[in-house]
């Protein structure tokens, strides 16, 4: 399961994630939690966070991703 923390514009991590192919499970505070359906959560994470912080609209957000 892939994990980003972010208090700010989760509608646009919702739309990074599932671009990799994540699947939305749920929100929880500022946590929005996603299925990697292959199981290389790591990999995922490693990749959104990198995706996230090359676009523009997302770059000064303070967000984390991470793994559970």
């Amino acid at each position: 399961m892939v994990i980003v923390n972010a208090p700010l514009r989760a509608d646009l991590f919702r739309e990074k994630a599932e671009s990799l192919g994540l699947v939305y499970v749920s929100k929880v505070g500022m946590k929005l939690s996603f299925n990697a359906p292959n199981g290389d959560d790591k990999e995922k994470a490693a990749e959104l966070k990198k995706l996230c912080k090359a676009d523009p609209q997302l770059n000064t957000v303070y967000f984390q991703c991470t793994t559970a």
